[in-house]
Formats: C-alpha cells, sequence, structure tokens
C-alpha cells in the first residue's frame, strides 16, 4: 500500500533532484529514503526514477505520479486547514519527539492554557516527520533535536544535552574513570534501526571523530533497548533525559568524558507564525 509519506519523500526526490540533498531536507538518512523508493516503485509496478549523470530524471510514469502526488497532497492540506476551522475557541497544536514531549509540556503547558489556548499535544518518531507537519500546518510548534536551519523557519535552541553510556553493570567500562567516546563506540553496540534522531546524532559525531561504531544489533522503535543491554547484548548511548528515566539496578549510566557526544533541543516554528507563538516559549 502507498502511504502518503512516500508521497512527499518522491515530491522531495524529484524538487531536489537527488536522493542526497532529498535526505537532507527530509531528516532522513539516504539509505532509509532509497528503500522508500524501492517500496514504492514496487508497490506501483513502474519505474518512477532513470539515474543518470547527470542527476534523476523522471519517467512517464514518474512525471505522472509526480503531479497527481502534488494535487493529492494539496487537496490534504486543504482538508486539514478546512478542519481546523470548526469550533470558536483558538487552538495551537504542538509536535514533538516522545522523550522530548515529556520533558517539555509540563513547564509549557499550563502557560499556554493560561492564555486561553486549547492544546492538542502529539508525539512521533523522527525529525523529518515532526518539520514536515510544521509546513503543512499540521503543527504550530515542533520540539526536535539537531534541527537544520531553514529560511522559512525559526529554530530557538532550548538545551544542549549530553549523552550517557548506557551498560550493564558488570561491563568493564563501568569501572573506568574516565570513559572515551572512542573506546565506547568499538564495543558491541545497541542502536534503533534508521530513521532515529538519536542514532543521527551519534552517527555524526562517529564522522567527525573519523570513527565507524560497532553495532551489533539494531532494534524497531517499539523495542525495549535496555532490557536487551541488561540481557548484555551490548551497551548502548542515550542522551541525559532518557538515561536519567532508567531505574534498573543492574545497569550503569555513565558520562562520557573525553570527546563528548551532545544533542541540542530547538522548539521550530514558522517564521510567519513567530510573532504569534513565540511569547509561549519565552
Amino acid at each position: 500500500m502507498i502511504s502518503i509519506d512516500q508521497m512527499k519523500y518522491f515530491i522531495a526526490i524529484v524538487e531536489h533532484g537527488s536522493l542526497n540533498k532529498a535526505s537532507q531536507y527530509l531528516y532522513i538518512s539516504q539509505p532509509a529514503l532509497t528503500k522508500q523508493l524501492a517500496l514504492l516503485e514496487k508497490s506501483l509496478k513502474r519505474s518512477l526514477l532513470l539515474r543518470t549523470p547527470s542527476g534523476m530524471k523522471l519517467t512517464p510514469s514518474g512525471r505522472y505520479f509526480y503531479e497527481r502526488s502534488n494535487t493529492i497532497i494539496k487537496m490534504l492540506n486543504e482538508t486539514i486547514t478546512g478542519v481546523r476551522c470548526f469550533g470558536g475557541k483558538d487552538t495551537i497544536r504542538i509536535g514533538g519527539l516522545s522523550n522530548l514531549i515529556t520533558y517539555f509540556m509540563p513547564k509549557y503547558v499550563n502557560k499556554i492554557k493560561h492564555m486561553d489556548y486549547e492544546v492538542f499535544i502529539e508525539s512521533m518518531d523522527t525529525n523529518a516527520q515532526l518539520i514536515r507537519g510544521l509546513e503543512d500546518d499540521f503543527f504550530n510548534i515542533v520540539f526536535v533535536s539537531d534541527a537544520l536551519q531553514k529560511p522559512e523557519l525559526v529554530t530557538i535552541p532550548l538545551l544542549v544535552e549530553p549523552f550517557f553510556l548506557v551498560m550493564k553493570s558488570s561491563n568493564y567500562l563501568s569501572k573506568l574513570e574516565d570513559i572515551d567516546f572512542l573506546t565506547a563506540v568499538k564495543e558491541k553496540l545497541i542502536m534503533y534501526k534508521d530513521p532515529c534522531p538519536i542514532r543521527a546524532t551519534i552517527r555524526e559525531h562517529c564522522n567527525l571523530m573519523n570513527v565507524s561504531p560497532n553495532i551489533v544489533l539494531e532494534l524497531e522503535s517499539t523495542e525495549s533497548i535496555i532490557s536487551y543491554v541488561e540481557q548484555d547484548f551490548g551497551i548502548t548511548l542515550l542522551p541525559k533525559m532518557v538515561a536519567d528515566s532508567i531505574n534498573n539496578p543492574s545497569i550503569v549510566v555513565r558520562e562520557i568524558k573525553k570527546f563528548p557526544i551532545h544533542r541540542v533541543i530547538s522548539a521550530v516554528l514558522k517564521k510567519e507564525q513567530a510573532s504569534s507563538y513565540l511569547p509561549l516559549l519565552l
């Protein structure tokens, strides 16, 4: 079955001219985007794009699908906007990664309600989903990690958060006084599959350090990474607000002191809406 997200992915690939540029715009990895394109072409039983030395070229089937997808997405956005016009009370829709919603919402919800807004909150799995939701007017404000700057959006950094090493108490690294990032990523690592904002941050830091992480186990987003650490399948890296929520006596959480890794948590909103919603974040 073809999804709305696949239509949006395809539109982005066509409009940006390459998988690499589209993946940066969508905040997902290029392999994940390539996989979605392959699934889309398999579902349609047609080749949509030709790879040439000068870039991507639309096939006749691809041209038709691109034009129809644009029409469908436009109609969907108009429908969503129309539905929101019902009801007299002003509403504000807030989106965020699940751990950010838990961390930031208690701080902002009461303030927003006192300003007589009706508040709707929804968590999503990736930065890409949240930014698309903001651009499509599904959200008014989103909370994301390591947001890319876009001219049409206002990005407000809220917090610089360190990552911690999470391991079983019997792991030798738990006994070290100073934990080194380069040493940690050579151990057996457990990660969530792409697209995953936490994994993307770790990947970027590995590229900066010119080291390849030793990933031995990849999990679905619905699986508990801590249960696999507890069973000693490997270790993992988690941001502080996630690591702080771990309550397991067999698990040790340690700060990375040498070549530390951080993520920047930001609130993002559309530039034309900044004057309306920026006071809520101050």
